[in-house]
């Protein structure tokens, strides 16, 4: 006996069983409206349901399930030469102690765009951002090297970005 597929809520074709909702996977469909908007934030509903054999409509609930499904996000990216921030450095911090507490307190620096916790060789690893180099210093040296827990941190500048994707990896290779 086959699955049984509802029609989906944006009328454009069956949607996924609730077993696959669950579980977080996407379809073909999502995982195009995901890369479309990755490339293009901004496109509007009716050239997203061209691309991807949907309606107008059927392409706004389909992004509006994504987001509050909480797989989405649009928001604007950016570039932070342009804005003055142009020293820039990734920090692999080793820490002793409680390691929440230790990244939240480096989480209320200025500067700080990102933090993972880890479980290798280094407990954190937290992008800064700074105008000047000296900025920079400071803020690793005089700031995140004083948090209570912090034993070691190597530091990795960045003279120039090569390869940059914010891309969702999907199933099926785009």
């Amino acid at each position: 006996m086959g699955k049984a597929h509802a029609a989906g809520p944006d009328g454009g074709g069956p949607r996924a069983d609730a077993a696959e909702e669950s579980t977080g996977l996407l379809d073909q469909v999502d995982e195009q409206l995901i890369g479309l908007l990755e490339r293009d934030g901004r496109m509007s509903y009716a050239d997203l349901g061209a691309e991807v054999g949907l309606t107008p409509g059927g392409a706004r609930a389909r992004v509006k399930r994504l987001r509050e499904r909480g797989v989405v996000r649009v928001l604007g990216v950016t570039n932070p030469h342009a804005v003055g921030l142009r020293s820039i450095a990734s920090l692999q911090i080793e820490v002793r102690g409680d390691i929440d507490r230790v990244a939240d307190d480096i989480s209320e620096f200025p500067g700080v765009r990102y933090i993972v916790l880890g479980s290798g060789s280094f407990s954190l690893l937290v992008e800064v951002y700074a105008q000047t180099p000296g900025e920079l210093f400071s803020l690793i040296n005089r700031q995140i090297r004083e948090v209570n827990g912090v034993s070691r941190i190597e530091t990795f500048l960045y003279d120039s970005v090569h390869t940059h994707r914010p891309v969702f990896p999907t199933t099926n290779g785009r």
